[in-house]
């Protein structure tokens, strides 16, 4: 098994070689030096992780694999990988590290030394993977690369995903990858607590990452995501409890659908260039019960505008976007293409509606493409604040409709 540290080794001792070789006759009678010691990997079996509730695991430089961990075992205490190390798991093999507790969650790799969690087998999904549920604020993880992971359906993990958030988990990761994983590569649950990711790689896997809309502010454009079969980011969860903004990636977002809950004023943020896919039959709705007045920044530019649209080219695939009862001043949706919305089987059906007599909203350069029948469906023309300029239809039939489906 060639990795990083034995290639690295192995071209130094080439390099020695060529001079050892190219000497004088002259120093034909020198003893060569001793050649280099490589150490086997060292067992980690479940009694070993029942005997240490804490787990320092350290690099041996002259070993190509440090360990390998051979059973899925539960930890609670602190878990912390010193740069270099190199673990090997075996078929139903992983770690679940910091389950029903809060023991800090270290994993220190440098530029120069990453730590590498892979399978004895290169084959997607031929280990569990890494699932953390530590609420520790210390918990990160920088340089390292989770690799050839994802099984399901043993040992009792529901979960899916290479790497794992869940249960009210906390992650700083930097400078990370995750690559050739099964299913997800990285998963970070509606139930986790916070995330912070940046500068990381997401590559090979069938889904690059999976996760809430609540966690949307962490994924963002330093970090890279394509080379995956599905090239988008999958957004779970409907109803968003923070105020959250969307970075342009250099993948899409997939999403459901989306609205705010019931606990207060909600912003919501998209940034230009952002795009966004949506399932059949989604709807994204910025209203609930209360009056709170959420706030919609969605404003791109000519040269980098929004686009949401339909994960399939038809129109009427998804539902489109509805506002009610929002009078924020800040409202305001410019430079966006909205794409294969509107409701096929009734009124209104618009691609964006604007329900209830309580809304504020400036709309200007927008395109509606191959929307359903009409772009903008009103419940109540003559109640709103509703201003409106150079709004373009593509392929759509008719620009404004009352609650009935008739043309204004």
């Amino acid at each position: 098994m060639k990795i990083f540290k034995q290639t690295h080794r192995l071209a130094t001792f080439a390099v020695a070689s060529l001079m050892l070789f190219s000497c004088s006759s002259d120093d034909d009678g020198l003893e060569p030096d001793d050649p280099t010691v490589i150490n086997p990997p060292i067992v980690l079996d479940c009694s070993y992780f029942g005997e240490n509730p804490n787990v320092h695991l350290t690099d041996d430089p002259n070993a190509p694999v440090d360990y390998i961990v051979n059973c899925d075992p539960m930890t609670s205490g602190d878990f912390i990988i010193d740069a270099g190390v190199v673990i090997a798991f075996e078929s139903d093999a992983g770690l679940r590290l910091g389950k029903y507790a809060d023991g800090k969650i270290q994993m220190n790799g440098t530029a120069d030394k990453p730590i590498i969690l892979t399978g004895t087998q290169k084959d997607k999904g031929s280990w569990r993977g890494i699932q953390i549920s530590s609420d520790n604020p210390a918990n990160r993880m920088d340089y390292v690369t989770v690799e050839y992971a994802g099984q399901t359906g043993r040992n009792g993990w529901a979960l899916q995903g290479s790497l794992i958030g869940t249960y009210g988990a906390v992650l700083e990761m930097n400078h990370c990858t995750v690559q050739h994983g099964h299913l997800i590569g990285f998963h970070w649950y509606n139930n986790s607590k916070s995330l912070t990711l940046s500068n990381s790689t997401f590559t090979g896997n069938d889904t690059p990452i999976e996760t809430s809309v609540n966690h949307i502010n962490s994924i963002d454009g330093t970090s890279t995501y394509t080379g995956n079969v599905n090239n988008y980011i999958k957004l779970t969860s409907h109803d968003v409890y923070q105020d959250v903004t969307f970075h342009k990636t250099d993948v899409p977002f997939l999403s459901t659908g989306f609205k705010p809950d019931n606990g207060a004023k909600r912003r919501f943020t998209f940034e230009p260039g952002v795009t966004i896919l949506m399932e059949a039959g989604s709807q994204i709705r910025f209203q609930n019960a209360f009056h709170y007045n959420h706030e919609i920044i969605m404003v791109g530019t000519a040269e980098d505008p929004i686009t949401i649209k339909g994960k399939e080219d038809v129109p009427g695939y998804w539902t489109g976007i509805q506002i009610d009862y929002t009078t924020n001043p800040l409202n305001e949706i410019g430079f966006l293409d909205i794409a294969n919305a509107g409701a096929t089987n009734g009124y209104p059906n618009g691609a964006i509606l604007l329900g209830s007599w309580d809304i504020f909203l400036n709309m200007h350069d927008v395109n509606f493409i191959d929307c359903f029948e009409y772009a903008v469906s009103i419940e109540r023309p003559n109640d709103i604040n509703f201003s409106y300029n150079n709004l373009n239809l593509v392929n759509t039939p008719k620009m404004f409709s009352d609650w009935s489906g008739g043309e204004i």
